[in-house]
């Protein structure tokens, strides 16, 4: 169950859903042995949930991979001017 915001450095409880941002991340439960394919016919992906707090879902934002799982990072916004020239 989420508890807290996913940002390391922020302590805010969940409390309500209505604010913040909720991240739905799936990732593969078993990795085959040379961590190309899943083993079996039907292997399972793993969901976890994340949470970021309103404040923090303003500038931030999640990213997986595959070697270093989930992790909190800003979001990079580009000014209207930039992307018109």
């Amino acid at each position: 169950m989420i508890a807290k915001c996913a940002n390391p450095s922020c302590s805010t409880p969940l409390v309500y859903l209505r604010e913040g941002k909720i991240f739905m991340v799936e990732s593969p439960s078993q990795l085959g042995v040379v961590g190309l394919a899943p083993m079996g016919p039907k292997a399972q992906a793993r969901v976890e949930h994340f949470w970021l707090c309103g404040p923090c879902s303003l500038s931030m934002t999640l990213t997986y991979d595959s070697q270093q799982g989930v992790q909190v990072v800003r979001k990079v916004f580009q000014s209207l001017s930039a992307r018109a020239s």
